[in-house]
């Protein structure tokens, strides 16, 4: 969960930033007023009777309605969704959790919890959260940092890849534990990649995070302990693989790719894109979810790259946790299939083709991916 050594931070990006407030602001006041407009408008509608009626100007389209306010504190089980992005029985089922954790002198741990789950849901500045609440105006940021403190150091069997290969059996493709991708986000020192692996249920099984932007896909598999975990044979037998999401990755004998070109409509190929393709719709929705998060939507505004990083795995954990009580609060919906087609954000692969050429072609994996595409007549594929 915390960057690798060889990850260096970037230099933020506070001139763009700058530039895109400027911009807004600018848009939101309108052009300056020109004080030859009227006689230049006045000339022109003299000089219309030759040239015709003027043809007129279409009126600016209206501002979009401000957003409704937060319900924060919330007051009705239903604002609990909106506030923390949980339900109301998954708070309370997180308050007596982590009761004995989340300890305050001051602050009772319900308090402490709507805090830190506040900034997490919302993202909103710290001084706010503490005005909302009627709070010390340390006492938000302490919340935050308490919260992640405890998930990371106590509950990282929340993101543990599961041992159990029971989950296989809902994948579209049989015996594949779960799809590869890896996601950028706008992060305190410029952009971060994090990678993970994410079930048929987009339930992550795997996170890795904290990696510089612009590092390709392969090259953010290759520094992971994933990888080489999944190279010794620690987290899949021999007949299970992970499929890739992105353009980003070689074949390998654990690492299953669609048919490259065009396929016959029909085929054993054709019908093997389609299994795959669907079985990396969960890992995609699974970090749209995770951009649904107000605070890794702004990650920028972290203090460091390291609270970034623990950002995101706090994110990932109550992910996790939520699927696993039936919570759906903060789940991203399905994707359609011209969304599917494009890149979505942070989604972008990065590619470094020298170091896919220069992995050999695995034949293990051919004959693999071939096995598997001759069963999927006999595999129904999920609609």
């Amino acid at each position: 969960m915390t960057p690798p050594p060889s990850s260096q931070p970037l230099l933020l990006l506070t001139h763009q930033l700058l530039s895109a407030v400027s911009v807004l602001v600018l848009d939101l006041l309108g052009p300056s007023p020109d004080p030859d407009a009227a006689r230049k408008r006045r000339r022109t509608d003299g000089d219309g009777d030759e040239a015709g009626p003027a043809t007129p100007v279409a009126p600016p389209p209206p501002l979009p309605p401000p957003s409704p306010p937060l319900p924060l504190p919330p007051t009705s089980p239903d604002h609990y969704p909106l506030a923390f992005r949980v339900s109301a029985p998954t708070f309370h089922y997180l308050s007596g959790l982590l009761d004995p954790l989340l300890s305050h002198p001051s602050l009772p741990c319900p308090t402490l919890l709507a805090l830190a789950l506040a900034r997490l849901a919302s993202g909103l500045p710290y001084p706010a959260l503490a005005a909302l609440f009627r709070v010390p105006p340390s006492a938000p940021r302490a919340a935050s940092r308490r919260l992640r403190r405890v998930l990371l150091a106590n509950f990282r069997f929340w993101l543990a890849f599961p041992s159990d290969p029971a989950g296989a059996s809902s994948s579209p493709l049989p015996s594949c534990r779960g799809a590869l991708a890896c996601a950028r986000f706008a992060g305190p020192g410029g952009p971060l990649a994090a990678q993970l692996v994410a079930g048929a249920s987009s339930r992550i099984l795997s996170l890795a995070a904290g990696f510089r932007g612009d590092r390709a896909d392969l090259e953010v598999l290759r520094l992971s302990s994933l990888h080489q975990e999944l190279e010794q044979g620690k987290l899949l037998n021999p007949a299970q693989y992970l499929v890739a999401d992105g353009n980003g990755y070689p074949l390998l004998r654990w690492l299953m790719l669609p048919f490259e070109g065009p396929v016959v409509p029909g085929s054993p190929e054709a019908h093997f894109n389609t299994a795959h393709k669907a079985m990396c719709r969960p890992a995609r929705r699974a970090i749209r979810s995770l951009m649904g998060w107000g605070a890794i939507a702004r990650l920028h505004e972290e203090e460091s790259p390291r609270a970034a990083v623990t950002c995101i795995g706090t994110c990932a954990m109550l992910h996790n946790v939520l699927l696993a009580r039936e919570d759906y609060s903060a789940l991203a919906p399905e994707e359609g299939e011209e969304e599917a087609e494009t890149d979505l954000g942070a989604m972008q692969s990065r590619r470094d083709h020298a170091a896919e050429e220069g992995f050999k072609v695995d034949k293990r994996a051919v004959a693999l991916r071939s096995a598997l595409a001759a069963t999927m007549n006999d595999w129904r594929t999920p609609a």
